[in-house]
């Protein structure tokens, strides 16, 4: 033994595994000593796994298990054994995964994203998903999902290709096996720690030991068996706990572990048993392990489940065998964990534990065999009850009240508020999805009652008091635990049971469920000492009534689903009386918080009545609470429901006709909260008459009426519309018809942008014929969750008719109440509550006081008015009863005021009196009043009332009272009116005798300045009089019927007398009504409709309006009198009318001639002061607001915003964008970038040249040039500095003032400077007169020379220099400058190209073109003229030198004109068919006065174009084969020497004697080998891209080819394809200049209708606009030219100023000769360097997401060479960054900060400016400078709709418009307007 170490620490492990395993396969047992020595040795629990790798623990392993075998080898023959028949792959959170619905079994099936792919689910119900707690894939497992889905690795088919891996493969993993699980397992023993606080760095340590344990579990199913053997034998496990197995010298060592195994034992106990659970066996047995996994299962709980060792048991599960033991074994331990739960510390503990057993269990319990076995022989059930007990009691509990014995849970504990409770829930739903399992919980009266046991203790939780004096100090959120805890433990559970009610063989179960919940109910209603006299306490409220939603939603489906009667379920009336107390008492309630009488309480408050009403929980919630209403009024006697609904909702206040009962003593609420109470009622009433949801419609006609509904509150994406509906908790939310019935409902609206380029989703809106025929307010006011959604409904609603024109008052319309449709025969009785007299004389009532008080609400008329309509349309369910005697009709006994219940009776019968009981001083008053004798004796007194016992007494006080047992009736007996005066005048004779000063009866009934006591008694000197009992009766005349309402009240809402005429009246009507007709109007449409289909449906009514209608009329007159009265009004209405029109129209031409009068008489003061305005332009200060010129001393600034940019720099050669790499094979391509291109041009101009002449002859600004852009508002300077200096002193969150930046004070547009605008600035200068050509140049000449600069001391120049330096700090420092050193022609070089970036930028905007019509993106105002006067001062000082020399060059004139002069001159100059044309051009204008004339500018240009034009020849020539060259040079002997043709001879003439091509023709031939676009570097060559042209100008190359691949593959270049070749080239030069000229002039660019403009088109109309064609141009020329014609045009162009054109053009090329001299491959790739660029674009995106997703997921950052956590690719280049990581960032240069990859990407890529495709939420990130923000995303599903985070995950599509936009607003510069939200990143993404 003693050598051993030294054996292991030798080389030769191969030979000693493989004596290893021949021992093994010679043993039986395949045990072998040389390996339990060599594992005692590497598995000895003294060592710690953590440092194992010391000793070679795991190669030694490796070695051992491959016997020898390369453990690679060993790996991939294990792996050819895995026939496994499920996937299997774990894990864990944040991992993306798919769920097919389609496929699904089991509705926690998921999918790896492989096996998925794998799959066929074209056409599937699918979506990707984020797991939260972790999961495994289903593949294969025919319990989860359906073998369609299956990919061709997994499933049944699979296990039939199994093939047995041989013996001697895996022996010695077999004889190992046990020896690794006992060796973590020992390591466990050793961790453990007796406190009961744990941390998981204590397990952390295994770490490497579990993971290659890992390792072989994802070698296949081979190996995962021989894990399973060895994890789950007991006699392994034995082996182990008696030493056998080791045989080891540890024994202390074990025995000391063994130890604290025993105590975690004792310490980990289960929940005490319920006393209902103590006889079912096996569920109070201590726990016992007997294997390895029962151990490692006890130790995973202990350490509350490292995620390791879960993710290793769980990779075991596809092995059968493993499935079922570990499943025992985790039920064994199930209850012990959430005694682990509870103790955990902190919310994040909490759920971190509860996902990683939602991990396992969702896995163990999902396939229904393995669940149901669980159940059956481990009561698996019984056990979840137990620990959801267990929770409970945790929690804690209170009682409800002070007068109940009811104990509720605790809803502020930590149990609920954390959710502690889900992992319990989500087992049972899971469980109650299995069929089976359902049944027998059901059927199971034990588990029933105490499950409604658990339920009772959420009956009534969260009581809220209402607070009526103080507003409440804080508002709890326990609201958010109590509805969570009653939606997720009651609710769910509960529609996952009902799920398996379906069918009427399953009644059984629903009747046993709504016994069990009868009797619970009885208990808790006793526990309550509720009985059905009872009355609940108005100020208290709890949303929770779990219990009757139960009995509500298994009633429901018990009728509607199984057939069975109503009748048979239901209890006994006085159980129906207790039943709607809580509900109805809820709805009252509910009313009261909207109408502000809880006001005090908070908004908590009104958030769980929203909370309780929205849409989403609705089916759990209100709707249940409903239905139990609607069954209570169809059981109950109709009048006693009625009046108990107005009397709960304090409406009988407004419905008596006592005015007494509404003052200020006799009120319940504010006058102000009656009227909303009073609609609440007659709400609920109909709401309860209509609402048909449980008692007559399909689930596919509520879904419809839901989608209706929420569609009408607001135009709703595909989503919202998903996310409202009314969800069954734990069952899945998603109809089948959902989409079949969006399509017939609603139109979808695709996403559109709006002007300001905002984005917007595709959303869904009804369609026209729903609002007319299926909106329905009522159900729409019961599923807005806020009021305002329902008025937004009306608005909608009313905007639509107005629209349509269906509706034309000018009031608002009526709400469209409809009929019912028709419900379910034992809900038919409902309907009595229609035809019972107490509704009928209620809404009497309300008709008489809208008639009678102005201040009745329109709600409540119209509701009334609809319940009418239902009483008369809806016949009665029952046979009417016989008449009672109505009597005298007392008022609020509405019972009894109409003898029937027959509506049509009542509506006929006229009520003559209502009878009022008056007491108190109320019933003085009225007897006084009727004091007509004022006689009378105390014997009369003494038959009205009895002398107080009190009065007997020495202390003379009388007390007068009314006997106690006598009611009214009786006290209208004893006092007759006749006997009122003497009563009083007796009652004033004993009051006087009394006390003589005592105030007479008369001064009772004053008013009394202090507040009315309750007791009207008056105590004076020793006398006391009560009042109170006093009672009298007044009758009150009414003398109406409810139609003569009806027709008065039409009378009333009309404004018109007699408005209502009943049918046969009319005139040019049928005599029968349409009572169908629309829904569509006001008030009094709704009254004659409902009048007309009452006379349609019963004659007598008929009769009786008729009677009405003629009584009305007046009675002077016969019926043919009336109709010629008719009629005269009429004529006269009509004669009105036409008055008034004809005075219109008088009015109206008056008043045009006073406007055209007027506008006559300011047309000259216009014009004055326009004229005005020419000569001093003023501005308007958006600061101070004053009207100012800019001078000098106080100049006008234009709010401008710089910032830099790098788009230029993305042009590339293409027509098409780069695409996007997605595949492996897949590359990047379409060449090299102009930035690219540039920086490699000028390496070798700097090689070459002298560095001073190489940066006058280009320019920079295509990456991080500054781009100027304007909102159009000015300000003064100085109001600008003091408006930035009150910025600084105020926080402001979006801005950086430090840097100068700030919001127009006036569009709130960002800035961050002013440009001054100079006095010079004004209307174009004219033209002067013509002059010689000479004296033009050398003007220009002397003008260059002189260089006139402004005075430095001035305001403005000081702006200007602020103007520059802005520039310069707004432009990053890698992009300032191109040399080492700076130098003054550095500086003009960055000046120069602000002035080219900008001008290049705005023709990029322009689509390339200056004749297109302008991009609605482009900003329309400019500030390109004050940009240039800044740059134009500057540039002036920075020039180190005049251009004079330069300007003789290319002018060819000057004083001493000898042509070596001048070559010498330029010897080490870039040659001027070298230089940039346009960067030439800007150098000498900025060299100029500001003011030129515009003939010096003209001159200018076309001195500058004469230039290119030879560069162009030049261009082209060296495109030319040999025998072209020699045909071009021969032609010219024929054509004059200033054409095309002669100047094309002078160019090949002079270059043929240099070896510009015969050097150049071995390069061209090797051409065809580089891929077009490309960049040669390597060679020292520029760029390839001189093969290629734009399409346009292939289209015109005689056989379709391109003219300039014609070096290779076209042998003849006609003088057309010349010229075309010519023009492309000079064209971007002509548009910039046309650009200048237009901003500097003012004058206005050519435009075409047309948006397609040809090049030869565009060429011919800006050289025109330019002036570059002599006047003296033939028009056929111009015109052959734009029509494609043979015509040359670009050499009319040429203007040339010397005397001898030839000579100075020669000249050139001698230059240029002479450097081609020294490298003539280069001069030729030089000079044929095309001015080419295609305009920049994004990169190509694929159409599907999935693409992207799914292969960036995978790629790793070619920075920091690990897979970011959250990738993100640039747009711009499409290159793949870490987005939000520390691990890619940078430093700053000479500075602390850090700078992650996406900000450092964006600098170098965008000059600060890009976008990034978040790569896991589909978002696009914009990073602006310091700045970020979210702009969308490009990626839509099929509803238009983005998926934010990817959460919905469904498939994503690309949509062009919306990539276009972005496209468009990074090419305009525009995100700093377009985007809203941003925020400073502080380099951190």
């Amino acid at each position: 033994m003693s050598a051993l170490p030294i054996m292991i620490k030798q080389d030769g492990k191969e030979e000693q595994c493989k004596i290893v395993k021949e021992e093994c396969l010679r043993s039986s047992s395949s045990q072998s000593h040389l390996l339990n020595e060599l594992l005692n040795h590497l598995l000895d629990p003294r060592k710690d796994l953590q440092h194992a790798d010391d000793f070679e623990l795991f190669t030694w392993c490796r070695c051992l298990i491959a016997a020898g075998m390369p453990y690679e080898t060993f790996e991939a023959t294990v792996r050819q054994y895995d026939n496994a028949t499920v996937c299997g792959l774990v894990w864990t959170a944040n991992f993306v995964a798919y769920r097919c619905r389609t496929c699904a079994v089991s509705p926690c099936m998921s999918l790896c994203a492989d096996c998925f792919q794998a799959g066929n689910h074209v056409g599937h119900d699918y979506n990707m998903f984020r797991s939260q707690a972790g999961g495994a894939c289903d593949c294969g497992d025919v319990n989860v999902m359906s073998t369609e889905g299956f990919c061709p690795r997994h499933g049944p088919e699979n296990a039939k290709k199994r093939v047995s891996p041989p013996r001697d493969l895996l022996v010695v993993a077999e004889a190992m096996m046990p020896r690794l699980f006992w060796r973590l397992v020992l390591h466990m023993r050793s961790q453990f720690n007796p406190v009961p606080m744990f941390d998981e760095d204590q397990l952390r340590n295994a770490g490497p030991f579990v993971g290659f344990l890992h390792q072989l579990s994802d070698m296949g199913a081979a190996m995962r068996h021989i894990m399973t053997m060895a994890a789950s034998d007991t006699e392994i496990y034995k082996s182990f706990i008696c030493g056998a197995a080791t045989c080891t010298s540890n024994q202390k060592l074990e025995r000391e572990l063994h130890a604290k195994y025993e105590h975690a034992l004792e310490i980990l106990v289960a929940p005490t048993l319920p006393e209902e659970f103590q006889d079912i066996p096996g569920l109070s047995d201590p726990l016992v392990h007997e294997t390895l996994l029962d151990e490692l299962v006890f130790w995973m709980v202990k350490y509350e489940f490292p995620q390791d060792v879960v993710t290793l048991l769980l990779s075991i599960l596809s092995d059968d065998d493993y499935k079922d033991a570990f499943t025992k074994s985790f039920i064994k331990h199930y209850s012990r964990v959430f005694t682990m739960l509870i103790r955990a510390l902190g919310r994040h503990q909490r759920q971190q534990i509860s996902n990683r057993v939602v991990h396992i269990s969702v896995q163990l319990l999902s396939p229904q065999s393995l669940a149901t076995k669980m159940v059956k022989e481990d009561n698996l059930m019984y056990i979840m009850l137990t620990s959801l007990k267990y929770l409970m009691d945790c929690a804690g509990t209170i009682v409800d009240s002070v007068n109940s014995e009811h104990v509720v849970i605790k809803c502020n504990n930590d149990v609920l508020k954390d959710h502690c409770y889900w992992p319990i829930i989500s087992d049972i739903i899971n469980v109650l999805s299995h069929k089976h399992i359902a049944y027998d919980f059901m059927s199971n009266d034990v588990l029933l009652n105490f499950w409604f046991k658990l339920v009772c203790y959420y009956q009534g939780m969260n009581v809220n008091q209402r607070e009526l004096n103080t507003h409440v100090e804080f508002e709890p959120d326990s609201y958010y635990s109590a509805f969570s805890a009653e939606l997720e433990i009651c609710s769910s559970p509960m529609w996952s049971m009902l799920a398996h009610c379906r069918e009427a063989e399953t009644k059984c179960y629903s009747d046993n469920v709504i016994r069990k919940v009868i009797e619970q109910l009885q208990r808790w209603f006793e526990a309550n000492n509720l009985d059905a006299f009872s009355v609940l306490n108005g100020f208290e409220v709890s949303f929770h009534l779990p219990l009757h939603r139960y009995l509500a939603v298994f009633l429901g489906n018990a009728v509607m689903k199984q057939q069975v009667e109503l009748q048979s379920l239901l209890p006994s009336h006085e159980f129906l009386e207790l039943l709607m107390m809580h509900p109805l008492h809820l709805q009252v309630i509910f009313t009261e918080i909207f109408a502000g009488m809880w006001v005090r309480n908070g908004l908590q408050i009104r958030g769980q009545a929203m909370t309780y009403v929205q849409c989403h929980f609705a089916n759990s919630m209100i709707d249940a609470d409903l239905f139990i209403l609607q069954i209570c009024a169809a059981k109950l006697d109709p009048d006693h429901f009625v009046s108990m609904i107005f009397e709960r909702y304090h409406a009988m206040d407004l419905l008596t006709f006592d005015p007494e009962n509404l003052q200020p003593n006799r009120r319940v609420f504010d006058p102000d909260h009656y009227m909303p109470m009073m609609e609440g009622a007659l709400t609920l009433l109909t709401t309860l008459l209509t609402f048909r949801t449980q008692i007559g419609m399909t689930e596919s006609e509520t879904t419809r009426l839901d989608m209706i509904t929420l569609l009408c509150m607001a135009d709703r994406t595909h989503s919202q519309l998903l996310d409202l509906m009314p969800e069954k908790c734990g069952l899945t939310a998603h109809n089948k018809d959902f989409d079949c019935i969006l399509k017939e409902i609603a139109d979808y609206k695709a996403p559109n942008f709006e002007a300001g380029g905002t984005m917007q989703q595709g959303m869904y809106m009804p369609k026209g014929h729903i609002w007319r025929d299926e909106y329905d307010p009522l159900y729409a006011q019961l599923r807005a969750m806020h009021r305002r959604d329902y008025q937004t409904s009306l608005d909608r609603f009313t905007e639509y008719v107005k629209n349509q024109g269906l509706y034309k008052g000018t009031t608002t319309p009526w709400p469209p109440f409809r009929l019912p449709g028709p419900i379910h025969t034992d809900y038919m009785m409902l309907r009595k509550i229609l035809h019972c007299r107490s509704l009928h004389a209620i809404l009497f009532t309300i008709f008489y006081k809208a008639l009678n008080d102005k201040n009745t609400s329109e709600a409540v008329l119209y509701l009334s008015v609809y319940l009418l309509e239902l009483a008369v349309s809806l016949p009665s369910p029952k046979s009417y009863g016989n008449d009672i005697n109505t009597g005298d009709r007392q008022d609020k006994k509405f019972s009894s005021w109409f003898a029937s219940d027959d509506i049509f009776r009542n509506l006929r019968e006229t009520i003559p009196e209502i009878t009022i009981t008056l007491s108190g001083e109320a019933a003085l008053k009225e007897l006084q009043q009727n004091s007509a004798d004022s006689s009378g004796s105390a014997d009369l007194l003494g038959a009205g009332f009895q002398m107080a016992p009190s009065a007997m007494s020495s202390t003379s006080t009388f007390m007068l009272t009314s006997t106690p047992d006598q009611d009214t009736q009786s006290c209208q007996s004893t006092l007759p009116k006749n006997t009122a005066p003497k009563i009083v005048n007796a009652m004033q004779a004993m009051l006087d005798k009394a006390a003589g000063s005592v105030e007479t009866v008369e001064s009772f009934f004053q008013p009394h300045p202090q507040k009315p006591s309750k007791s009207a008694s008056v105590r004076s000197q020793g006398v006391s009089v009560n009042f109170d009992s006093i009672k009298t009766a007044k009758a009150l005349p009414i003398n109406e019927n409810l139609l003569s309402l009806l027709v008065k009240l039409h009378a009333k809402l009309s404004g018109r007398v007699n408005s209502y005429i009943p049918e046969h009246h009319r005139t040019g009507t049928s005599q029968r009504a349409d009572v169908q007709d629309s829904k569509i109007g006001d008030g009094p449409y709704f009254l004659g409709k409902l009048i007309d289909k009452i006379c349609f449906l019963n004659l007598e009514c008929a009769e009786a309006v008729d009677v009405i209608y003629t009584a009305s009329l007046p009675k002077d007159r016969g019926s043919k009198d009336k109709r010629k009265d008719v009629s005269d009004k009429e004529e006269r209405r009509r004669r009105a009318q036409e008055r008034q029109k004809k005075l219109m129209a008088e009015f109206a031409n008056q008043q045009k001639e006073f406007m055209e009068k007027v506008i006559s008489m300011h047309l000259d003061e216009e014009t004055e002061v326009q004229q005005r305005i020419m000569k001093e332009q003023v501005y308007d200060c958006v600061i101070c607001n004053q009207t100012t010129s800019s001078n000098e001393d106080r100049p006008v600034g234009l709010v401008t915003l710089l910032q830099p940019t790098s788009v230029l720099g993305h042009r590339r050669r293409a027509d098409n964008p780069v695409g996007l790499k997605v595949t492996e094979k897949g590359v990047i391509q379409n060449g090299a970038t102009f930035a690219k291109h540039f920086r490699e041009k000028l390496h070798y101009l700097e090689y070459e040249f002298e560095e001073s002449s190489c940066l006058m002859s280009i320019n920079i600004g295509w990456e991080g040039g500054v781009y100027a852009q304007t909102c159009g508002h000015h300000v003064h300077l100085d109001c600008q500095a003091s408006y930035i200096d009150s910025l600084k002193t105020q926080q402001q969150s979006g801005l950086q003032v430090a840097k100068g930046e700030y919001w127009c004070p006036l569009c709130r547009q960002l800035a961050n400077s002013a440009l001054p605008i100079s006095p010079d600035v004004g209307p174009a200068l004219c033209k002067l007169a013509p002059a010689q050509r000479t004296e033009m140049i050398r003007r220009i000449g002397t003008m260059l020379a002189v260089r006139p600069l402004t005075a430095g001391a001035s305001c403005l120049t000081r702006a200007m220099h602020q103007v520059m330096e802005d520039v310069h700090q707004v432009t990053f420092q890698q992009y300032k400058q191109l040399t080492r050193t700076q130098s003054a022609e550095s500086i003009l070089l960055f000046v120069c190209s602000v002035l080219r970036t900008n001008l290049e930028l705005e023709v990029l905007q322009r689509q390339g073109s200056l004749c297109r019509p302008p991009n609605p993106l482009v900003p329309k105002k400019s500030c390109l003229l004050p940009l240039y006067q800044v740059l134009s001062l500057h540039s002036k000082m920075v020039t180190p030198k005049p251009f004079t020399s330069l300007w003789s060059h290319i002018t060819f004139l000057c004083d001493h004109d000898p042509h070596a002069q001048i070559i010498e001159l330029f010897r080490k100059e870039v040659p001027v068919l070298l230089k940039d044309g346009a960067a030439l051009f800007m150098e000498l204008l900025l060299s100029l006065p500001v003011s030129m004339e515009k003939d010096v500018f003209q001159c200018l240009v076309s001195v500058v174009y004469n230039v290119i034009y030879i560069q162009a020849l030049s261009y082209v020539s060296c495109r030319f084969a040999e025998e072209e060259r020699m045909a071009w040079k021969t032609r010219a002997t024929e054509v004059d020497v200033n054409s095309l043709e002669g100047w094309m001879s002078v160019i090949i003439e002079s270059f043929s004697k240099s070896h510009l091509y015969t050097d150049g023709a071995d390069m061209m031939s090797q051409m065809p080998a580089i891929e077009p676009g490309e960049s040669l570097t390597s060679d020292g060559l520029i760029s390839a891209t001189h093969q290629t042209v734009s399409l346009r100008s292939s289209r015109r190359t005689p056989h379709g080819s391109s003219y300039f691949g014609s070096v290779i593959c076209q042998s003849v270049w006609s003088p057309q394809s010349v010229e075309s070749c010519v023009q492309e080239y000079c064209l971007p030069f002509i548009r910039v200049a046309s650009l200048l000229q237009h901003h500097l002039y003012d004058d206005d660019l050519p435009q075409v209708d047309h948006s397609y403009v040809d090049v030869q088109e565009e060429f011919v109309l800006l050289v025109q606009f330019l002036d570059l064609l002599p006047s003296n141009t033939p028009g056929a020329v111009v015109s052959m030219s734009c029509n494609g014609g043979g015509s040359v045009l670009s050499a009319n162009c040429l203007q040339w100023y010397s005397a001898d054109p030839l000579q100075l053009v020669r000249g050139w090329c001698e230059h240029f000769i002479n450097y081609v001299s020294k490298n003539s491959r280069l001069a030729r790739m030089l000079v044929s360097d095309s001015p080419l660029w295609n305009s920049p674009q994004l990169v190509k995106l694929p159409r599907d997401y999935d693409v992207i997703f799914r292969y960036y997921r995978k790629q790793t950052c070619d920075k920091c060479k690990s897979l970011p956590s959250d990738p993100a690719l640039c747009l711009v280049c499409g290159k793949l960054v870490c987005f939000k990581q520390k691990c890619c960032r940078t430093v700053v240069k000479n500075s602390v900060e850090e700078v992650f990859e996406c900000v450092q990407h964006a600098i170098d890529c965008g000059a600060g400016t890009c976008m990034f495709l978040i790569v896991n939420s589909s978002l696009i990130v914009v990073i602006r400078g310091a700045r970020a923000a979210v702009w969308g995303s490009v990626y839509l599903d099929e509803h238009g709709e983005e998926d934010k985070d990817l959460r919905r995950g469904k498939p994503l599509y690309l949509t062009e418009d919306r990539y276009n936009m972005l496209q468009q607003q990074w090419l305009t510069l525009s995100f700093d307007r377009v985007c809203k939200r941003w925020i400073f990143h502080q380099g951190k993404l």
